[in-house]
């Protein structure tokens, strides 16, 4: 026969003659990476050459590389030591020291399927495991661009698969949830187990082994460090030869709190309450960046959402409320990188879940505005049912303050010798007081304003001062002695603040353009730390914009005596208006000066005792005694001159003794001359 092999890929062939023999050898003196490759081979007769028999099937040989070019793999199972069981699952991971190559899997002389890997290993898993599946494994790699040139193999795993496996043990740590540095904790592993050998493993790795007693083992942490944290297994095996594995316990975590790590805060945004159907977001912050936070509900071992935010707020939106989402919720977090270090968890936050047949409460503050240190205040919450609960919320603060069962609607919840931590922003709910728990929505919130005596008044000015024509531009400004402060603008008869600015300086002008008389009134001014946003200096002293009448025809005033007055004498200013029974404004060089009632239509303001300070322009308006008020242009200025006769006086007597004196000296001058004249 004659027999002819073939390479794949390679356009030349050998060939061998046997005359007598049925088997022909190819053999290759000295192996190197070209000799690897697919071979087959086929034969023809030596007499009847036309004829030839189709090839056989193909065989690989492959060259294998050592190092350093190929360091050979590394093996392992990712399963428990003790095997699988049938019908279970198991994976073996293959890592070179290579990226982007292609892994071959061999067991026993088989090889599986190859698969490429971006990374420096790759798994190949196993469902369903058999009998056939078990025996030793090896693993190798080649670059994708040579098939034939293989890395040597890697050592041997083996993988042994049980025929009945024991059951497995049941897994629980004592004190459960997060454990505290230098704690006690115990891990109990239970199961069916007499004569048997109980493993404990952390994160896939065996730590500890006893023997079994009765009914299970327990293998004790005596004084919890940051390295216990993680995941723990544990598994059960025969004291007998050949072991009898179990399959692996459920896992448990050991969490450990870090006692750096300051617990987080925890809020609800709104706050109070949220209806069926709504939207809520709970709100948990840290103090420090790159963390990994997780939100628990009381009852539920398991967290709820987990959040990564970029800074140290994370925020978990609760949409479409029902009401199975009502009840306690806490937060923790942990740094990325140690996630079985964590901190304490957070004071818990009530979401209370509001029946829509509830509707909402209203809510006051007696008194309004700012209440001093110390001072008394009461909230006051009203609806429209009888034998309701109120229950009373500080935005903020995880849970209500309190509640009470008045007899009526209304309740009180009074705050004496309040202090800072009473300030902030209050909302308050009302529900049954008997059978399933139903919630009103909240109230609208309500602010309570704490001041701070440490911090000095504010002072208070308008420009233009006087009377301000309709249509005219005004400003108010506000002057303090601390910078970087929040100013706040007040009205009379309106508790909440009008306007705020964050001046970079002391100060703050706050402008009201196109002046109407719904901006006549006194105004006052206050300021808070931007970080404290319910503590406030007091108010300053008003000041008040008195917004001009059009309609109203402007008054006269007059100054008797007119030429001016003496020092320490009397004047009367007297103004006069066509409108009988009006109040009248007296305004000096702008600013007030005092108010008068007429008699008819003229009033009179006295000085009495005229000093220096009491000159200058005066003017004045009017206003009408009936709502709503009206007040009339400012007069034509007329002005109080002040003079010191006894000066004058002083003077005068001193020029007409200069004079006589003068007058003496030439008489006698006159004299001397005619005396000598006459001699």
């Amino acid at each position: 026969m004659e027999f002819f092999l073939r390479k794949a890929g390679h356009p030349n062939l050998q060939r061998q003659t046997v005359p007598d023999g049925t088997v022909a050898e190819f053999p290759i003196p000295s192996v190197s990476r070209e000799d690897g490759g697919s071979y087959t081979c086929d034969y023809r007769s030596i007499a009847d050459q036309s004829r030839s028999s189709h090839p056989s099937e193909p065989v690989e040989i492959i060259v294998g590389l050592g190092e350093p070019s190929y360091p050979k793999p590394n093996i392992s199972l990712l399963s428990p030591s003790g095997g699988v069981s049938l019908g279970g699952s198991v994976a073996i991971q293959c890592r070179g020291q290579r990226q982007g190559v292609r892994f071959v899997l061999n067991k026993e002389g088989r090889h599986f399927p190859p698969v490429d890997s971006a990374a420096f290993e790759v798994v190949f898993p196993i469902s369903n495991v058999s009998r056939e599946h078990g025996g030793s494994y090896s693993c190798s790699y080649h670059s994708r661009s040579e098939p034939f040139a293989v890395s040597y193999p890697s050592d041997p795993v083996e993988l042994v698969v049980r025929e009945l496996p024991a059951p497995r043990p049941s897994i629980s740590i004592s004190p459960s949830g997060v454990i505290t540095l230098g704690g006690a904790v115990i891990i109990r592993c239970q199961c069916r187990c007499e004569v048997r050998r109980l493993f404990l493993y952390k994160g896939g790795i065996q730590i500890r082994e006893l023997d079994a007693d009765g009914d299970g083992g327990e293998f004790t942490i005596p004084s919890a460090r940051r390295e216990h944290g993680g995941v723990y297994t544990c598994q059960s095996r025969s004291r007998s030869e050949p072991p009898d594995w179990s399959d692996p316990s459920d896992i448990m975590q050991i969490i450990v709190v870090e006692t750096t790590y300051s617990k987080p805060s925890i809020s609800l945004r709104p706050s109070g309450g949220v209806a069926l159907g709504g939207a809520v977001t709970v709100r948990c912050q840290g103090w420090y960046q790159n963390v990994r936070f997780l939100l628990y509900k009381d009852g539920n071992p398991n967290a709820l959402q987990d959040a990564e935010p970029a800074g140290d707020l994370a925020e978990f939106p609760i949409s479409n409320v029902s009401r199975r989402d009502a009840g306690s919720y806490s937060c923790y977090y942990h740094h990325k990188l140690y996630p079985f270090i964590w901190s304490y968890p957070s004071d818990p936050v009530e979401l209370v879940v509001a029946e829509g047949s509830y509707p909402k409460p209203s809510i006051s503050v007696s008194p309004g505005g700012v209440i001093p240190m110390r001072g008394n205040v009461t909230i006051r919450c009203r609806h429209q049912r009888l034998g309701m609960r109120f229950l009373l919320y500080k935005a903020g603060d995880g849970n209500y303050l309190t509640y009470t069962d008045p007899a009526g609607s209304e309740a009180e919840f009074p705050i004496t010798s309040a202090r800072r931590e009473h300030g902030g922003s209050y909302t308050c709910s009302y529900s049954n007081r008997t059978g399933r728990a139903a919630y009103s929505e909240p109230s609208d919130p309500v602010q309570i304003i704490v001041a701070d005596l440490s911090l000095p008044r504010p002072s208070i000015a308008l420009s233009p001062t006087g009377v301000t024509a309709p249509g005219a531009d005004t400003t108010i400004r506000c002057q303090g002695q601390r910078r970087d402060m929040r100013f706040f603008l007040h009205k009379a008869k309106d508790l909440n603040a009008q306007r705020h600015m964050d001046p970079a300086g002391d100060g703050a002008e706050f402008h009201i353009p196109t002046v109407g008389r719904q901006h006549g009134g006194n105004y006052s001014c206050s300021y808070r730390h931007r970080s404290e946003p319910f503590i406030s200096s007091q108010p300053s002293d008003p000041v008040e914009l008195v917004v001009a009448e059009p309609t109203l025809p402007k008054p006269s005033v007059s100054i008797r005596p007119s030429q001016g007055v003496a020092l320490r004498g009397a004047a009367t200013i007297r103004c006069q208006a066509r409108l009988q029974n009006a109040t009248f404004l007296l305004f000096k060089d702008g600013g007030y000066w005092g108010c008068a009632a007429p008699v008819g239509n003229v009033a009179e303001f006295p000085v009495i005792g005229a000093g220096w300070r009491d000159a200058g322009s005066y003017s004045c308006s009017y206003h009408t005694t009936r709502e709503p008020v009206a007040v009339s242009h400012p007069s034509d200025p007329a002005r109080l001159v002040v003079r010191d006769y006894t000066r004058v006086n002083i003077v005068r007597l001193v020029l007409s003794a200069g004079v006589l004196l003068a007058l003496a000296l030439i008489l006698a001058e006159a004299a001397l001359g005619w005396k000598r004249g006459g001699h």
